[in-house]
């Protein structure tokens, strides 16, 4: 019987060991989820930032693109705009 109670007692104080172990391994699994969630909102912050920054940039450069053909057309290709504005004036004034 002595045997028999000695390694019940070894078996309980491996099982409590196992039950602190768990515990302290949770714990620690927590603070690393906790800390990946921060990281991951301050790289959504950043992309948010990043995208919005791309989307000025393309923007701009559309403008540019439009502005730049403009100019190398020697009338800028306004005449011709208002020629046809001006059709389209007289079409709907004699309705």
């Amino acid at each position: 019987m002595v045997e028999s109670d000695a390694t019940v007692e070894i078996l309980q104080e491996i099982r409590d060991e196992l039950r602190v172990l768990r515990a302290d391994t949770n714990t620690q699994f927590e603070s690393v989820r906790d800390g990946i969630g921060r990281l991951r909102a301050d790289t959504n912050e950043r992309f948010g930032v990043v995208e919005s920054s791309l989307l000025d940039l393309t923007d701009r450069r559309h403008r540019l693109a439009r502005y730049a053909r403009m100019m190398s057309d020697p009338d800028g290709g306004i005449e011709a705009r208002v020629i046809a504005l001006e059709s389209r004036v007289d079409k709907l004034e004699s309705k």
